[in-house]
């Protein structure tokens, strides 16, 4: 990326990329402080899988998959509240009209071998955070509740933490602000 690229401003002006991203709050530069927020967001989520869910990455990014999947479908119906969404997952292995989810459904997206996906969804099954059968395919368990009332929940919070830090260093404006960088 060149740092001379340009962006019109909300004035119709031409504004200099870099002019943009040198920009300081309370005498810090903008990027450097919201970058190190957001990774230390990410270390904290991340040990929080291992350490709350004591689950590996790739399991818990296949779950991401399988709540994904829930998500788009409950949404046909229209935005959930927090506590809707808490009732539906709860209730969602009830719910026969979903469109089922397959290892090769997961493996596609996430770009993993099929037999990792399979194992690993297999071993969710085995402490009920996924079902799986051949009818319905792969869905949520019943000890996933647990997880969106704990787990998400903190994740909510720490997302609220983390969105405040970058408004209060001028970050979060700035990404508002910004287009994407390699056009």
């Amino acid at each position: 990326m060149s740092i001379s690229k340009t962006k019109i401003g909300d004035d119709n002006t031409v504004v200099s990329f870099e002019n943009i991203s040198n920009v300081t709050a309370k005498g810090e530069p903008i990027f450097s402080k919201g970058l190190y927020h957001w990774i230390m967001f990410v270390i904290d989520f991340y040990s929080r899988v291992r350490s709350t869910l004591k689950m590996d990455i790739e399991s818990f990014v296949i779950l991401q998959v399988v709540v994904s999947h829930n998500l788009y479908e409950l949404n046909k119906t229209g935005s959930k509240t927090y506590s809707e969404v808490e009732y539906e997952i709860s209730n969602i292995r009830e719910n026969k009209k979903h469109r089922k989810l397959t290892y090769a459904s997961i493996a596609e997206v996430l770009q993993l071998p099929r037999e990792t996906v399979r194992r690993k969804v297999l071993q969710l099954c085995k402490i009920n955070i996924l079902q799986f059968n051949q009818l319905e395919g792969i869905k949520l368990g019943t000890s996933y509740k647990t997880i969106y009332k704990e787990f998400v929940t903190q994740t909510t919070a720490d997302i609220s933490i983390l969105i405040k830090k970058w408004k209060n260093s001028g970050a979060l404006n700035k990404l508002l602000e910004m287009e994407r960088i390699n056009e």
